[in-house]
């Protein structure tokens, strides 16, 4: 896949492009969707299959100081779009004139004069321009008028519900992991280097892998998760704590920090990636270690009973364990 950062970058007129617009949090089941449709459309009218996506969110422009916490980074959404066959993907760097662009001048502006579409497909939702006031219906007018094909992926549901970046949000706030992952259609996941943290784990006998991940991307309820951790293409399962330590002490900052299971060898500066399986409880404050150290036994307890039953054959046989 070419990445391209802004359409002025793209040169290649002789290929024709089918373009998915949308913004694609998350990578979800109607984002794939949307993404199969583009696909499909591309052979079948021989184009090259494109998304377009502005960064940074426009929420974060339009409403600077509220979070909306996003399910995945530039670079998440980039992999997973290689991954699914995308041929480009164009980012378009967002600002506050961008967004006072009519829907008119947006459809002129990058999918005629710059990106000159053949086809694009979108969700049954998707707005763009001013005050995102442009609809699908405006872009069946105009592609009626410039020529080209607009293709409306209706929604996706799953159990009566209808898939969505803000439902996989709030679920995920909430501490649903599990039931984030059926409608992402995949475990939620974070990736950060693993930085070196103050130490408690290894004094309790249970040492953890802190995580440094992007502020702007969403984290789950605080308390307790069964991971399973991607080291060096292996999976390892662990115990991922987020939360403040409230036992040691007050703190406004959140943290990741994962127990690697059955683990031993070191993984400072590494890269790793955890996807949170199931949640085990709440973020606790124990009178002290004594007592921390025992309730890190009892959920380790129910990890591997999970392992052992919900979660057995998960890894066929790719279990690393290593000791140094």
């Amino acid at each position: 896949m070419e990445l391209i950062h802004g359409v002025a970058g793209y040169k290649d007129n002789n290929n024709k492009l089918a373009l998915a617009l949308g913004n694609f949090d998350g990578m979800h089941l109607a984002h794939q969707k949307i993404i199969e449709r583009v696909k499909y459309k591309a052979e079948e009218k021989g184009l090259k299959s494109a998304v377009f996506i502005l960064d940074p969110h426009p929420f974060k422009i339009l409403f600077p100081y509220k979070k909306l916490g996003l399910l995945s980074s530039l670079p998440e959404k980039a992999e997973a779009l290689e991954n699914l066959g995308i041929d480009y993907m164009f980012v378009e760097k967002f600002t506050r004139e961008i967004s006072l662009y009519s829907p008119f001048k947006f459809v002129q502006n990058y999918l005629v004069d710059s990106l000159k579409v053949k086809e694009i497909v979108v969700g049954y939702d998707y707005t763009f321009g001013r005050q995102g006031k442009g609809t699908t219906h405006d872009l069946c007018k105009w592609g009626k008028q410039f020529g080209f094909n607009v293709n409306i992926v209706p929604p996706v549901t799953l159990d009566q519900k209808v898939v969505s970046s803000s439902l996989i949000r709030d679920l995920i706030s909430r501490g649903k992991v599990q039931r984030a992952a059926d409608f992402l259609g995949t475990f939620f996941k974070r990736k950060g280097e693993v930085v070196h943290g103050d130490g408690r784990g290894r004094l309790l006998g249970y040492p953890t892998a802190n995580l440094d991940i992007d502020g702007e991307l969403l984290l789950p309820k605080n308390g307790v998760y069964l991971s399973l951790a991607s080291r060096e293409n292996k999976k390892i399962f662990g115990l991922a704590n987020v939360g403040n330590k409230p036992t040691f002490g007050p703190s406004e900052e959140i943290f990741v920090e994962i127990h690697l299971m059955d683990f031993y060898g070191n993984v400072y500066a590494e890269e790793l990636t955890t996807e949170f399986l199931c949640r085990i409880r709440d973020e606790m404050t124990f009178k002290n270690a004594t007592y921390l150290k025992k309730q890190i036994e009892a959920d380790i307890k129910i990890a591997r009973e999970l392992i052992a039953g919900k979660y057995a054959g998960l890894l066929e046989g790719n279990l690393l364990k290593e000791r140094s």
